[in-house]
């Protein structure tokens, strides 16, 4: 719409069309903010629970503790 159109519309078109404009734009934000949490989980690592030695990771390996 250009501005003449605008100032030349019914106030109670400009709230519809502004009211149109703000939901389209939280509608676009909530799927930026999905798509965003999505590719953060996506790309994590898991974490570690315990930490392992060079040692005891070689000596767990033979013993068939940990599958090579």
């Amino acid at each position: 719409m250009t501005y003449q159109d605008v100032l030349s519309a019914p106030t109670y078109e400009r709230r519809y069309y502004l009211s149109s404009l703000i939901n389209e734009h939280k509608k676009k934000e909530e799927l930026y903010d999905e798509r965003m949490s999505e590719s953060k989980n996506s790309n994590a690592r898991g974490s570690r629970t315990s930490t392992v030695s060079g040692d005891q990771l070689k000596s767990k390996i033979k013993s068939g503790e940990i599958p090579s």
